[in-house]
């Protein structure tokens, strides 16, 4: 997706922000503790065993013995209803949704790369605007001077222009101060120093191609990482439920040992000392069913919660993608109008200047198209920006689920 934008100052800061940052790498540790849950929870299901070694001296009626012994003991416990079972394989599941709680946090962090990259350069765009407007308006307010002096102009003219020209000139810290936070944002979120970052400077606001597709298949949206992840935490919940219910049947206990004992070491493991024992029993749960019916209520409300998540997530995926693709329809709506009206206000602001420095133009004339002039360039280049942002919305919207469609789009058309 972000290769069709073809801006090769984004790729590198989104590589960047892959690689360095921090929310990434948070939710990189998550997964692998979740996955260390999974073995936790499989090795439930193997037997124990441990080996040991033990040496003694007993006295005894003034008779001192010696006594070693080797031992190797295991045991198993499972409970006839599955419940170690059903933790296993919640798991897993609760793994698998982590997996994609890193897929959604690195779609979310390419946004906001792409966000606060486009917002950079939609600001370092009006800059460029806001100055060149700012030579225009001294040069009217030169001429309106040199036509005061001259006997031919208004003092109230000259003083007009230069409210203009001090009005122009004050905009250009406030948009030095949103470029400064941009670049720091950038900082931010790849975790890199913003002079390592090869930024430079360009009034060019990135797009993706014309031909980018807005229309998002339904099975797109219920594949978006998070909404994935939602539903597969609803269904570890509901084997952890189950698992909690199985806490009420019996468990069956399986130990077993086998050694040798003797009085010294070298008689070990010789005819007549060794030891065995083998045991089963079976437990069931009496007077502490208050807990375990806390624990099946805790558990089911774990349930309540995860499909409650699950439904909020998916409605805000809804709603996200709707968004976004209006706000694109909308940006392109405006594309045409926009681009005709700047076209226009700089064919009346050429004409006004020359009709007033030939001395048979009004100045308020003037000083209208130019503001319309500046007005325009800067509406045109919100617009784009807007456009800009609308896809970059889209693409969290979906997750980044978009990226894989594009990518098979472009295979079956050179198929």
């Amino acid at each position: 997706f972000w290769a069709r934008w073809q801006d090769p100052v984004l790729t590198a800061l989104l590589e960047k922000a892959f690689e360095a940052n921090p929310d990434i790498a948070t939710a990189a540790a998550n997964l692998r503790s979740a996955e260390a849950s999974i073995t936790s929870a499989n090795a439930a299901l193997w037997p124990t065993a441990s080996l040991g070694a033990n040496a003694g001296k007993n006295r005894s009626g003034g008779t001192t013995r010696d006594s070693f012994s080797l031992e190797g003991s295991g045991g198993l416990a499972l409970n006839l209803a599955g419940a170690e079972f059903w933790k296993a394989d919640a798991a897993e599941l609760s793994a698998a949704a982590s997996r994609y709680s890193l897929e959604d946090v690195r779609a979310a962090t390419a946004a906001a790369v792409a966000e606060a990259y486009v917002n950079l350069r939609a600001a370092e765009a009006q800059l460029e605007v806001v100055k060149k407007s700012l030579a225009n308006y001294m040069e009217t307010a030169e001429t309106s001077r040199w036509q005061f002096e001259a006997g031919t102009g208004a003092a109230s003219e000259a003083e007009d222009a230069m409210v203009q020209l001090a009005s122009a000139r004050a905009r250009i810290p406030t948009l030095e101060g949103s470029i400064f936070e941009y670049r720091n944002a950038l900082m931010r979120l790849t975790a890199t120093p913003v002079e390592e970052l090869e930024l430079g400077s360009s009034s060019v606001i990135p797009l993706p191609p014309d031909d980018a597709a807005v229309a998002i298949p339904a099975e797109t949206i219920a594949n978006r990482p998070d909404v994935r992840a939602a539903r597969l935490n609803v269904e570890a919940a509901v084997l952890q439920l189950k698992s909690a219910k199985s806490n009420f049947f019996p468990s069956l206990n399986l130990s077993g040992n086998i050694g040798t004992t003797a009085a010294t070491v070298s008689a070990l493991g010789t005819a007549g000392t060794g030891v065995a024992g083998l045991a089963a029993a079976l437990t069931l749960p009496v007077l502490n069913w208050g807990s375990l019916i806390a624990g099946e209520e805790s558990a089911a409300a774990e349930v309540d919660r995860n499909v409650a998540a699950y439904r909020s997530t998916l409605l805000a995926a809804l709603e996200e993608t709707d968004n976004a693709i209006a706000s694109i329809a909308n940006a392109e709506r405006r594309r045409t109008d926009l681009a005709r009206a700047v076209e226009h206000a700089r064919s009346a602001e050429m004409l006004a200047r020359q009709e007033y420095e030939a001395g048979i133009g009004d100045y308020t004339m003037l000083l209208s198209t130019q503001r319309s002039l500046l007005s325009a360039e800067e509406s045109e280049l919100s617009n784009r920006a807007d456009r800009a942002a609308g896809y970059i919305r889209l693409y969290r919207a979906l997750g980044g689920a978009w990226a894989v469609d594009a990518a098979r789009e472009d295979g079956a058309q050179k198929n």
